[in-house]
């Protein structure tokens, strides 16, 4: 993939009515320009894959999309083997992803096992208080990120940082002293805002006080986020100011998977193209 395919590449998530937009296309190819691959034929861009890397250990898959006039012709499982052929060239471990019911079957036959579910939630941004928080600051960057590596598994200090230069105004962090307690990063999508990730360390008044601070940032705004379902009070604050499921995926891996993280204290991921 080059950024000459991102149009086309934007065609088919518009064809599949995902969020992202040309700026995480564009992110993606800065991170991993070797690890983001198209499928053409008669010179048409008709699929997509993205594989990231996390540190050593972790990889990520994302972003595989297939034009629904070339489906059932064994292209999306050609653009997994090359997202996993360029990761297991890096030495990675463990590979995850975020699987939709519909290729569920696929990555199980390439060797993926459950791990938990993700539950995709949207509604309005309409703040009942106008409680905000502050952007994130750059000296805060570094202290998240530490702490977003034990609760996720791998560092994306990477990722969180390009999220926040892309976007400081959905960023906040709130300390218990010299601790990071709670976060959350955003972004402008296609369709809607997207929260994540959302973090609050199991507290749920925390995660409450953080989601009101976005929505404040996301006002008239539709807005999703996509929630860990080990986390036992994501789905019933979203419920309680009128957010409703979307759809359901679950996240599965490739590997040995030795660091889990704590995926009972992360509210939102970052979204199922990135963890």
């Amino acid at each position: 993939m080059t950024s000459q395919d991102i149009p086309a590449a934007m065609r088919l998530i518009e064809l599949e009515g995902w969020n992202q937009t040309e700026r995480d296309w564009t992110r993606y190819l800065r991170f991993e320009p070797e690890g983001c691959f198209v499928a053409v034929r008669a010179e048409r861009l008709c699929g997509t894959t993205i594989a990231q890397r996390y540190g050593t250990a972790l990889g990520w898959i994302g972003m595989v999309l297939v034009d629904p006039e070339y489906r059932g012709q064994g292209i999306g499982s050609r653009l997994l083997e090359q997202g996993l052929a360029f990761l297991d060239r890096q030495g990675i471990e463990t590979v995850k992803l975020d699987s939709t019911p519909e290729a569920h079957s696929l990555y199980r036959g390439k060797g993926f096992a459950d791990e938990y579910e993700i539950e995709r939630w949207g509604g309005s941004a309409a703040p009942e208080a106008r409680i905000g928080l502050p952007p994130m600051e750059s000296q805060d960057i570094g202290r998240v990120c530490a702490y977003d590596a034990m609760v996720f598994g791998a560092d994306r200090t990477r990722l969180l940082t390009a999220l926040w230069q892309e976007a400081p105004e959905y960023t906040a962090v709130i300390y218990s002293g010299p601790d990071v307690a709670g976060y959350y990063f955003g972004r402008a999508g296609l369709r809607a805002r997207y929260l994540g990730p959302w973090v609050a360390g199991g507290d749920r008044e925390l995660a409450a006080q953080l989601l009101a601070a976005f929505l404040v940032r996301a006002a008239g705004e539709r807005v999703f986020v996509d929630i860990c379902a080990q986390n036992i009070d994501a789905g019933s604050i979203l419920e309680a100011i009128g957010f409703s499921r979307l759809r359901r995926l679950t996240r599965m891996y490739r590997g040995p998977n030795r660091n889990p993280g704590r995926p009972s204290v992360i509210c939102g991921i970052a979204g199922p193209e990135l963890g």
